[in-house]
């Protein structure tokens, strides 16, 4: 079967592609936060490293590395790279060491 597409659709039909790849953002329960935020206090405790699944609209992004507090906030550094850590996008967390 072949497909003719107008030129003058083309645009709207790449725009609604994208729109339909675009994913939603799990829900976590206070259980899922509360583990996540034990896993990341006894990382900063020992100085161990973790892995950090990230949300995003097409797909996850993983950080590895050990989570540190710099100026009341949370980071996580990277081969000696200190990132800010978007703790709204935070979906897993699991501990390396």
């Amino acid at each position: 079967m072949i497909r003719l597409v107008l030129p003058e659709h083309r645009g709207a039909m790449d725009q609604y592609q994208t729109a339909r790849a675009i994913r939603k953002k799990p829900v976590l329960s206070q259980q899922e936060w509360e583990y996540m935020s034990f896993v990341i206090s006894d990382a900063i405790e020992s100085g161990s490293s973790v892995r950090l699944t990230l949300f995003g609209p097409f797909e996850n992004e993983v950080w590895e590395g050990i989570p540190v507090i710099y100026a009341g906030q949370l980071h996580i550094v990277i081969d000696d790279e200190r990132r800010r850590l978007p703790a709204e996008r935070l979906i897993a967390v699991t501990t390396l060491n």
